[in-house]
């Protein structure tokens, strides 16, 4: 019988890094269900008090899981009694309710993006919002307009280590997972990861309410998650080398890459062998169909692995 468990953030659930060898934080069975709690990517505890205030943030993690380079906050990992390596890791997003409070930044930081839009020599910006959970409307606080935008929760990363030793970055996406920072993966949706090491070692975190297709000037909405509730199930039937997500209105296919040409093709790739696998028609008849009806739009550009997914609807053919 499939059972429910919680975690929440403390000083034995956070980390900021994805390492193989790191205690897993929760064991469970395949099929069982984990509603977490999160904090914001940045590790913060509360709201900003006032424009351009500080903000209190989370101290206090077990010796094991302090690392001193930046790493978004991540609750886990979670061990899955019986999974493999090739195995994939089926990860079904039922709930998704932020917490009361968001924010986004740009500028005045060197990075590849500001370099490109002349932002590099500037102060940066920061923008504070309260969210309106039970309208999805997120409320600018400090600024001079009162600007109001649609929230669309999701979970920027959700992801696995990858099999090699040491301590690797939360901030580059990979075919195990990681900060895919896709909008499409709402509640509703179930995400489909290739297992790389035994157990999965799943962890979570970085919490958006909301984001446009790229993620364009690094952050976005981003915000703690009150309650992230997933059902994980490992899978032997399905073998799949990148992620794939079927989301409420369709399919996706996603494509990881530092060029954005070779994710494009990457993502293209794994809709034809989708659709193939869907329908039950040669590649080349996939191809053609998916001329027709499949969109390609950029997941994100500044993780340094870039993204791009494929989307074909429910309802396409």
């Amino acid at each position: 019988m499939a059972t429910t468990h919680y975690l929440n953030p403390d000083s034995h659930t956070l980390h900021g890094f994805f390492d193989r060898d790191l205690r897993p934080a929760l064991e469970i069975n395949s099929g069982d269900s984990v509603i977490f709690q999160t904090l914001d990517s940045a590790w913060a505890i509360e709201k900003r008090l006032e424009l351009g205030g500080p903000r209190k943030k989370f101290t206090g993690l077990a010796e094991e899981r302090v690392h001193n380079q930046f790493g978004h906050s991540l609750v886990g990992p979670v061990w899955i009694n019986g999974a493999k390596a090739g195995q994939t890791l089926e990860i079904q997003i039922n709930e998704i309710i932020p917490g009361d409070y968001g924010w986004v930044s740009a500028g005045g930081f060197p990075s590849y993006w500001n370099q490109k839009t002349n932002l590099l020599d500037v102060d940066e910006v920061t923008l504070d919002f309260d969210l309106d959970r039970e309208n999805l409307i997120a409320k600018s606080r400090f600024g001079k307009f009162d600007y109001r935008i649609k929230m669309r929760p999701f979970m920027g990363i959700m992801g696995m280590p990858p099999n090699l030793p040491g301590r690797h970055t939360t901030v580059e996406p990979r075919p195990w997972g990681g900060n895919l920072d896709c909008k499409e993966l709402i509640a509703g949706s179930t995400l489909y990861l290739p297992i790389p090491v035994e157990g999965a070692l799943f962890s979570i975190g970085d919490g958006h309410a909301a984001q446009g297709d790229g993620e364009v000037c690094g952050p976005a909405l981003e915000c703690a998650m009150e309650k992230v509730d997933v059902t994980l199930t490992v899978s032997e039937d399905v073998s799949i080398k990148m992620p794939r997500a079927k989301t409420p209105t369709g399919w996706l296919t996603m494509g990881i890459h530092e060029d954005l040409n070779e994710a494009m093709w990457m993502a293209l790739n794994e809709m034809l062998d989708l659709m193939s696998e869907l329908y039950g028609i040669p590649r080349a008849e996939a191809y053609a169909y998916a001329s027709m009806v499949v969109d390609l739009r950029i997941t994100q550009i500044v993780n340094g692995n870039k993204g791009v997914h494929a989307f074909i609807a429910h309802d396409a053919l």
